[in-house]
């Protein structure tokens, strides 16, 4: 179980700590408005620094397991955020559907594993 947790927190963490950087930076988001259709101050005052507290707690997870506990369940909220805005009709993309449905199956099984230690 402790290998699975550092794993997932490994992969999550090389997801969630650029993401927010690629946000700010503004180089994801016309896919960030194309999958949510937010505003570009959304994506850079909301979801990119909660996107890298989730990546941080997630990183101290494998040592502080309440952390990682708050990580993953920020992170799969993050994730179901942008799954629901992908089901709208016109916003539709599978490849955003896939990442945000493998991201969250990530967050999701950490949180069990993190709940189950």
């Amino acid at each position: 179980m402790t290998t699975a947790v550092w794993i997932l927190s490994l992969l999550l963490v090389a997801e969630f700590v650029p993401a927010p950087v690629n946000l700010w930076t503004g180089r994801n988001l016309p896919l960030f408005q194309r999958f949510t259709g937010f505003a570009p101050e959304v994506a850079t005052r909301v979801f990119a620094p909660v996107e890298l507290l989730g990546a941080v707690l997630v990183a101290v997870g494998p040592t502080v397991p309440a952390a990682g506990l708050a990580g993953a369940a920020v992170l799969a909220a993050g994730c179901a955020v942008y799954l629901l805005r992908l089901a709208v009709p016109g916003r539709r993309d599978a490849s955003g559907i896939f990442a945000f449905l493998l991201f969250g199956a990530w967050a999701v099984a950490l949180l069990v594993l993190q709940l189950l230690r």
